[in-house]
């Protein structure tokens, strides 16, 4: 590691950590849980900048976790973490029963997903039927013009 010559002497460098950019889908109040059905981890990334937009955090289900797109400690559900949240926004979320048990006390739900028969939609209270990927990105210019 290097060296850095301060005024108070010589300082070595041990180690350089980089602190965590979200916080835990545990404690966030707003949690984008990204799905199956978001395809990749392109599509997490994409979720992930929605997720930041509005001051939370991204979380998953087994199968994004399973995939590797997201860390064990970011999955929601029966074998994850149970969360909380005031808003919960599933996308590309099935509706398992395993995930559902994880995240049905989040004060507000919405849930956006290409099949109008998903079971999430039985407990969202606000549901979007479509292209992820089409809602995602007009919910992003929308609240990057509110930035502004």
């Amino acid at each position: 590691m290097p060296s850095i010559n301060g005024q108070g002497g010589l300082i070595e460098v041990k180690s350089v950590t980089k602190g965590e950019e979200l916080p835990p889908v545990e404690k966030a109040d707003i949690v984008v849980v990204a799905g199956r059905g978001v395809g990749s981890a392109d599509g997490v990334k994409l979720l992930t900048e929605l997720a930041k937009l509005l001051g939370g955090t991204i979380g998953g289900t087994k199968k994004v976790v399973d995939a590797g797109w997201l860390p064990a400690d970011r999955q929601v559900g029966q074998t994850g973490k149970t969360i909380r949240p005031t808003l919960y926004i599933g996308i590309g979320v099935s509706g398992a029963i395993q995930h559902i048990f994880g995240m049905k006390e989040s004060k507000i739900i919405v849930a956006i997903n290409s099949d109008p028969n998903a079971p999430i939609f039985q407990y969202a209270d606000y549901g979007i039927v479509g292209d992820y990927r089409d809602v995602v990105k007009e919910l992003i210019e929308l609240l990057k013009s509110y930035k502004k």
